[in-house]
């Protein structure tokens, strides 16, 4: 959701272009030939989720288009249930690609065109600039150019408002680029689509996609509420705080729904990936034609070194193409991949995510790609140090802010009046450059609720960073006030009242 620079990095991760790009000195990775190691894969992932504190994961392996490996590890919850197959899992973002499937099945029907503009399935719809809300079509959204950014993407995860209600409040939005010129990974296109799901179905988003995606795939533990899934043994989410994971359900906005709340097992997600790499059959059935299928896998908007497409990531090596994509709720993780050419897939699901941790089921998702496609060696997974260092840089600003203070307060007798000014100027440069780094895809609220400790820092670092240079000011200009017989001490000393 996913994904704050931190979120929009796990994209980087995304790709199987990774995999099918790497190279071993100056020699080509030849393709593996022979057999995958299952029993291998399934010991090398319970040694990584233990290393990485993952309490419980869910992996699923296609390969000739068909489920060649299902298992699950470690605790599904605190009571000590073992992850299996069928456990339903929050997948997060990966959900954005059956809101595309969704359209296309429509577009398919007769009932939606991708190219015409959102007001035509949405007559009330509109934006800050009237003639670029006029502008965006369906098209837009699902390739994520409709220049809504990734800030105001976040904007609703703190808020109880429905799906119809968001998209009214959009009113007063202003673009940060221009329509249909620039890729933003923004939860706010999504949202708007499946609004329009359900206004040109004229059923809700939850029965449109049961009805249509999850029976047909005969996806049996899959879900669009909590309650449902957790009668059916919902993996329990869990935060990584100060390195520990702890079990937390955390957010589920109303209209989050068609952008990262669906639920489902890896068992049922290996259903819809064959689905995906079959030209959208499954069994005796279709969810959707080749050409459409295709279309919602063809690149369309350039991110960083590969493309966005309808709700996938695609990106090409050697002559083949990886669709990917990635999925966080602030407490689980999923990651789903494929290689049509290979008629690989991959679903991995994890009931732990961490503002350290995002991209470590990424990395352990493209360990396994590695190994089955080239037959690497199956290597640790490590914390990434940049996200590590923002991590803790974040906690421990507060912490330094008060030595700084105490260090400052100590010896404010010695500091002349430019000094002060300086080191209040300072400070408040800090806090601000601190707030803007760390909030600049992702409002503070937003924040509060997907890494709560995080939050907490920002708020300390700036309530101390502007609480004190308040305090300083004002005592640095009482104590030099005529009032208080300071008038004939050295203009250019700060003291301290006597």
């Amino acid at each position: 959701m996913k994904t704050i620079k931190w979120v929009r990095a796990v994209f980087a991760l995304l790709c199987l272009t990774l995999v099918l790009g790497v190279t071993l000195g100056t020699t080509k990775a030849s393709v593996q030939q022979q057999g995958t190691d299952f029993a291998a894969i399934d010991a090398y992932v319970a040694e990584q989720a233990a290393k990485l504190g993952i309490p419980g994961l869910a992996l699923g392996i296609i390969q000739d288009g068909q489920i060649a490996h299902l298992q699950g590890f470690g605790l599904a919850d605190s009571a000590g249930r073992p992850v299996t197959p069928q456990t339903p899992f929050h997948i997060g973002s990966v959900t954005k690609s059956f809101t595309a499937l969704a359209v296309m099945q429509l577009v398919e029907a007769g009932k939606i065109d991708l190219d015409a503009p959102v007001q035509r399935y949405l007559p009330w719809f509109e934006l800050a600039d009237k003639e670029a809300a006029a502008q965006m079509t369906v098209r837009h959204l699902l390739n994520q150019t409709t220049g809504i950014s990734t800030k105001d993407g976040n904007r609703f995860w703190s808020s109880q408002q429905d799906m119809e209600e968001t998209v009214r409040g959009l009113g007063s939005l202003s673009l940060t680029h221009p329509v249909g010129t620039n890729y933003q990974y923004s939860n706010t296109n999504f949202a708007i689509a499946g609004l329009i799901v359900e206004k040109v179905s004229g059923q809700s988003y939850a029965d449109y996609v049961t009805e249509h995606i999850f029976e047909p795939l005969d996806m049996r533990h899959s879900y669009t509420s909590r309650p449902a899934a957790r009668a059916d043994g919902l993996a329990e989410g869990h935060i990584y705080m100060f390195g520990r994971p702890f079990a937390s359900e955390g957010v589920s906005p109303p209209s989050g729904l068609p952008v990262g709340f669906l639920i489902a097992s890896a068992e049922d997600m290996a259903h819809y990936l064959m689905a995906q790499l079959n030209d959208g059959q499954y069994g005796d059935g279709s969810i959707l034609s080749a050409q459409g299928i295709a279309e919602l896998h063809t690149p369309a908007a350039l991110q960083g070194e590969s493309h966005y497409a309808m709700g996938w990531s695609v990106g090409e090596r050697d002559g083949m193409t990886a669709v990917s994509h990635s999925g966080d709720t602030g407490r689980n993780h999923a990651m789903a991949g494929m290689v049509p050419a290979r008629g690989l897939g991959i679903i991995l699901l994890a009931n732990a995510t961490g503002f350290e941790q995002q991209s470590q089921v990424d990395e352990l998702f493209a360990a396994l790609a590695f190994n089955i496609i080239f037959d690497t060696p199956l290597a640790d997974i490590a914390l990434p140090a940049g996200l590590r260092f923002q991590y803790w840089g974040i906690l421990l600003t507060p912490l330094l802010q008060i030595l700084g203070i105490a260090f400052v307060w100590r010896r404010r007798q010695r500091i002349k009046v430019w000094g002060a000014a300086v080191t209040v100027i300072l400070n408040l440069a800090a806090v601000y450059a601190l707030l803007q780094v760390s909030l600049q895809i992702i409002t503070l609220p937003s924040m509060f609720r997907f890494y709560p400790e995080l939050g907490y820092g920002l708020a300390a670092a700036a309530l101390i960073g502007i609480g004190w240079s308040a305090i300083f000011t004002a005592q640095t200009l009482l104590m030099r006030s005529p009032k208080y017989g300071f008038s004939k001490v050295d203009p250019n000393l700060v003291l301290s009242r006597s």
